[in-house]
């Protein structure tokens, strides 16, 4: 069984920022090059960058070529790729510091599996969606294509859901404002309807995916809260749909709730510099 992952990649789409007086509309677009790189499309050709990013392909070229120089990306003349460079590769090590809670919350994600027997997530807010930074696989039998670094940006997914459930309204309207790509049978593609499912999230803190990402494949979300009262984070428990019925949903989700809460007190306790560890 392989998760498909969603639709196709663009270019910070979901981000819902509103462009100011002091807004750089050149550096945007080397940026929203630069943002489609990810663990899922490592190398892009010129056409394919131009169609995501929406932009000439002179333009797109001489940004690529700037990026090239800089070392930002790397041409491959053989494949007609670009893939990252060397210049981008400290970048992303300083960002992972910005999520150090990802490795002190690495426990309690190991709790949760072993409590489970499932698969488990964390994934926080990123560029154009959210950016899954930590994983606990499972031992049983579950074949899943779900690299660490993956970005999900379609509200199939019950992570990206229970994201965009806690944005701002002027954020979340622009979000719902993109129309969402049938995965599978159980899709849920109206936006009134997907509207009232994230005030659902918001409201009980559990978000479920039945199948609508793919087929096969369930999921159950929910949120980690920062001191500030923010989502820092979502956890989520994947697993097969044949073990995801009725029973194991609602132990599955109890258990979710319980450790999330765990994760919250912790978070809030290492904040005013107490806290302890995952047990």
């Amino acid at each position: 069984m392989v998760r498909a992952g969603g639709r196709r990649r663009t270019s910070g789409a979901a981000n819902g920022q509103v462009e100011g007086d002091f807004f750089v509309r050149a550096l945007a677009r080397g940026l929203s090059i630069l943002a489609l790189f990810d663990v899922e499309y490592p190398e892009w050709s010129l056409g394919d960058i131009c169609r995501s990013a929406g932009i000439s392909k002179t333009t797109a070229y001489r940004m690529l070529r700037t990026l090239e120089v800089k070392e930002f990306l790397l041409y491959d003349p053989e494949t007609e790729r670009y893939r990252l460079g060397a210049a981008a590769l400290p970048l992303g090590y300083l960002a992972m510091s910005y999520v150090g809670f990802a490795r002190v919350l690495r426990p309690f994600l190991e709790e949760l599996a072993e409590a489970t027997g499932e698969t488990v997530e964390l994934a926080v807010a990123g560029v154009g969606g959210a950016v899954v930074v930590d994983q606990v696989a499972t031992a049983r039998r579950f074949r899943l294509d779900m690299p660490t670094g993956r970005v999900l940006d379609n509200l199939a997914n019950s992570c990206f859901r229970m994201h965009v459930a806690f944005m701002p309204s002027g954020r979340r309207q622009k979000i719902l404002g993109v129309p969402q790509a049938r995965l599978t049978p159980n899709t849920v593609t109206d936006p009134q309807e997907i509207s009232l499912r994230l005030d659902e999230a918001r409201r009980t803190g559990i978000a479920y995916d039945l199948e609508e990402q793919d087929v096969g494949v369930c999921a159950v979300s929910a949120p980690v809260f920062g001191r500030d009262g923010r989502v820092e984070a979502v956890v989520t428990v994947v697993c097969p749909a044949e073990r995801f019925g009725s029973r194991e949903r609602r132990k599955n989700t109890d258990i979710l709730k319980e450790a999330a809460a765990r994760m919250t007190e912790y978070l809030a306790g290492r904040a005013t510099g107490g806290g302890a560890g995952g047990d």
